[in-house]
């Protein structure tokens, strides 16, 4: 994604820069507008942040910053997010090993989940499946309007089976990251990992991240078991709610793939992203028959 002309000028005026010698776009994520600016001291990295989710990364960001997970904030408003630039790989390109890939993920989803007693009351909002559903349902090529009654009902009944089991459970709320996939981790020269994009951070259960961290990173649900007690190891007085687990996987599963269908501009035409889409759709489809859960199949919908 790139910048306007005009987003380009306010960008360079931003009191935090003096003189700026280069901007040059970062093309990696699919739905971010970043851009590396040099200045004649130092570089930044600058986001464009969306309009809807810009005070929860923020406070995040900011939050995560401050205790060594996240590179240092050095300036936001309601547009921008600017931070130190890392000299770094993300994992998802660098040679590791899956079980170090995990790991520290897992380590940095762990330490950011016990800062929510930090948080000012009101700072970030509970995550709500149902108005992140409904965020998405704004491409009619992708989602024909006979479709939307079926899609509907699968949120109703995710939605209701959480909401169920938490309160039933009691089972209280952190700070989620909400997308931890290996390209929002950085590993600088000295091996450090930082953690970014908290675009998707809301305060929800622990089960949450767990199960969208497993289902963004494509990482096989027969190894469920295991990164919940790697996830244990790291947080003694975690106790996993495995219904939580199952319906969140779901959820993961099924929002993912609409983010990935809601983005294709035809739904032949970006192989790319329908084939994302497929990718969860089908994980959705095959978790649930596995786990013999009435729920309608996904598949159908878009084969």
């Amino acid at each position: 994604m790139s910048l306007t002309s005009s987003e380009l000028n306010a960008l360079k005026s931003l009191s935090c820069f003096a003189e700026v010698l280069d901007v040059s776009m970062l093309v990696d994520g699919m739905s971010h507008t970043c851009s590396k600016v040099t200045t004649s001291s130092q570089s930044y990295f600058v986001k464009k942040l969306n309009n809807e989710t810009a005070e929860e990364e923020v406070v995040s960001s900011r939050l995560s910053a401050k205790h060594g997970l996240s590179p240092k904030v050095i300036y936001y408003d309601e547009t921008w997010l600017v931070t130190e630039y890392i000299d770094s790989i993300t994992v998802d390109k660098a040679e590791f090993r899956t079980d170090k890939c995990i790991t520290t993920s897992l380590t940095l989803m762990a330490k950011l989940h016990q800062l929510l007693p930090q948080l000012k009351t009101g700072a970030i909002s509970n995550l709500d499946t149902l108005k992140s559903v409904q965020r998405l349902f704004t491409n009619p090529v992708s989602l024909p309007s006979r479709q939307r009654t079926i899609l509907a009902d699968i949120t109703d009944i995710l939605t209701s089976k959480i909401e169920a089991e938490q309160k039933l459970s009691g089972t209280e709320n952190v700070l989620c990251h909400g997308d931890i996939n290996y390209s929002n981790i950085l590993f600088d020269k000295t091996q450090q990992p930082w953690l970014i994009d908290f675009e998707c951070s809301h305060l929800a259960p622990v089960e949450f991240d767990l199960s969208m961290f497993i289902a963004v990173n494509n990482i096989p649900t027969h190894l469920v078991d295991n990164i919940l007690t790697c996830y244990t190891g790291l947080v003694s007085n975690y106790r996993p709610n495995q219904t939580l687990i199952t319906y969140y996987l779901l959820y993961s599963f099924f929002i993912n793939g609409l983010w990935y269908l809601d983005n294709t501009n035809d739904s032949k035409g970006n192989n790319h992203l329908r084939s994302l889409a497929i990718e969860q759709w089908s994980a959705f489809d095959n978790f649930a028959l596995k786990h013999h859960l009435d729920i309608p199949k996904l598949m159908p919908l878009i084969s």
